[in-house]
């Protein structure tokens, strides 16, 4: 159960596509003492997501989580993929997919990502 990200910094979700390489993409608005932060995982193939998170800690899923998602909710977890788990002691959410990359940067909210072209945002 490694933990992957934390930040106490409100996310919310800004971007989920079906298409398009099935991308997801979580941001923190710049704050005046503090930068954007976009949060964004490739290939996606399942998600369970509250629209925002006061505070955010993403680990690595269990062997006992990646079967619970596997039955309760249809997501296949494999060898392709990874189960990235919101939530320090239990599942405030999760998303299966490729790696979890981040940057942080000085963007605006309404600024491209700097992970490219997303289709559907600025």
């Amino acid at each position: 159960m490694a933990e992957i990200f934390r930040s106490d910094r409100i996310f919310t979700l800004w971007h989920y596509t079906a298409a398009h390489g099935n991308r997801l993409l979580l941001r923190a608005k710049a704050e005046a003492d503090a930068p954007r932060i976009d949060l964004h995982v490739d290939g996606v193939v399942g998600l369970l997501l509250e629209p925002v998170y006061r505070g955010l800690v993403i680990r690595t899923g269990t062997p006992t989580e990646a079967e619970r998602v596997r039955t309760e909710f249809g997501v296949p977890v494999d060898a392709n993929v990874r189960l990235h788990v919101i939530g320090a002691d239990g599942i405030r959410g999760f998303v299966v997919g490729g790696p979890l990359r981040w940057q942080e940067d000085g963007g605006g909210s309404r600024d491209p990502s700097p992970f490219g072209p997303i289709p559907g945002t600025p």
